[in-house]
């Protein structure tokens, strides 16, 4: 495969970064190695490895037990976009004592390499790049397979960073944002330290209000077991996006005495390319329910999408924002048996059987644009802290009534 080719391969993969085993078997077929990768190996979070032509077996087993290797180590000193000879590195006899040579390359065939480490992969200690692995025979003529590499690495590192900021914004596009702006919940995304990536309106809004949750040096922050629990959330969240674990709501004390918020964690699924990791993507999504957030789901949405009756629509619809069952009661006006039957059936014709359940429906539904919905009609009750708490909901107007839709029962 002529150089020309080799580079109209390595830019095809901008569109399709699926394609990186492809260009990493087209390169070492170029350069004469067995086979390529894309390894970083992480000191802060997670290490990546992407093969070309090699045993997906012995990957498995790198990614395990030998990312921290003296191949990396030595690696670790050379210069970002400068292709160097393994060997040069390390020691044979050394190399030769370690498990990384016995597990690794003795069964592969694999005596020496031509590497590059890339800037975006030395971050915090790290070490990455672009390895291809050079057989007994490939050996012979290392220092002539290193220059023609060296030849193709600047292609190499241009699609690569082509590939993250198209991955960038695949991860953070305007679609993303219009469905965070859309939900009626503050809405956070986090990347993998716990900085704030997006806040939406509803987000910046509680943030603005200094009332349990705050910003600080770029990150969330929060009293006691906030910080604690947020780290067990990021550490396993990946895993529990694929194993389908979900946590309860996290209750949050606010200073000021109001009601406790109510934060749900919903973890994100992994990128396309697993290289996109290295980027600060968003790794968590967390949800607020703010008992008096003035953008509660609509409650005439809720009674319409799943066939609930105005009354149950309207339990539903403050235990999704954070409500206990006696408190939803009193802004209500209601009995705590009426309250408990109602959100009984709701939960059997929505198809769910938590309080979390609902807070995770409910943020994703829209709220009624203002003056939308049917004319209400009064119900007075005699609690001013219920109307109070209702004010702005969608289900109160003005200081000392609370207000129904006509039909409610």
């Amino acid at each position: 495969m002529r150089d020309s080719e080799v580079v109209d391969l390595i830019y095809g993969v901008v569109a399709d970064p699926a394609r990186w085993p492809d260009v990493l078997t087209g390169v070492s077929d170029r350069v004469g190695a067995i086979g390529g990768v894309i390894a970083n190996s992480a000191v802060i979070g997670e290490s990546f490895l992407t093969l070309g032509r090699l045993s997906a077996e012995f990957g498995d087993l790198y990614q395990k037990r030998h990312t921290a290797n003296c191949w990396c180590a030595g690696a670790r000193y050379s210069p970002p976009g400068q292709v160097v000879i393994a060997s040069s590195l390390v020691d044979d006899q050394a190399l030769r004592k370690t498990e990384f040579y016995a597990d690794i390359l003795v069964p592969q065939g694999i005596v020496n390499a031509l590497g590059a480490n890339h800037p975006s992969m030395m971050k915090d200690g790290g070490v990455g790049g672009f390895a291809f692995m050079l057989s007994e025979r490939g050996n012979e003529k290392a220092q002539q397979r290193q220059r023609e590499l060296q030849r193709l690495l600047p292609h190499l590192h241009r699609a690569f960073d082509a590939c993250m900021q198209i991955g960038r914004y695949r991860r953070h596009g305007p679609q993303l944002e219009m469905i965070l702006e859309a939900m009626p919940q503050a809405a956070f995304l986090l990347d993998r330290r716990a900085r704030l990536l997006y806040a939406n309106v509803s987000g910046q809004a509680l943030l603005q209000s200094g009332d349990g949750l705050f910003y600080q040096d770029g990150q969330l922050t929060a009293p006691s077991p906030f910080k604690a629990v947020l780290k067990r959330w990021l550490e396993v969240g990946s895993d529990s996006s694929e194993n389908g674990l979900l946590w309860e709501p996290l209750r949050l004390e606010r200073p000021s005495g109001r009601p406790a918020f109510a934060v749900m964690p919903v973890p994100l699924p992994a990128p396309h390319f697993p290289f996109w990791a290295l980027q600060d993507n968003a790794q968590l999504l967390l949800l607020v329910a703010d008992p008096l957030s003035e953008r509660l789901a609509a409650p005439a949405t809720v009674e319409k999408a799943f066939g609930l009756t105005s009354a149950q629509a309207r339990v539903a619809v403050l235990v999704g924002a954070g409500f206990t069952a006696p408190q939803a009661a009193e802004a209500l006006g209601l009995s705590l048996p009426t309250v408990k039957s109602h959100l009984a059936r709701s939960f059997e014709k929505i198809g769910i059987n938590s309080q979390a359940g609902l807070v995770r429906l409910f943020a994703s539904l829209p709220c009624d644009p203002p003056g939308a919905g049917p004319e209400p009609t009064p119900l007075t009750v005699g609690s001013m802290k219920a109307a109070k708490v209702m004010a702005g909901t969608g289900l109160a107007q003005g200081p000392r009534k609370l207000w129904r839709a006509s039909g409610y029962r």
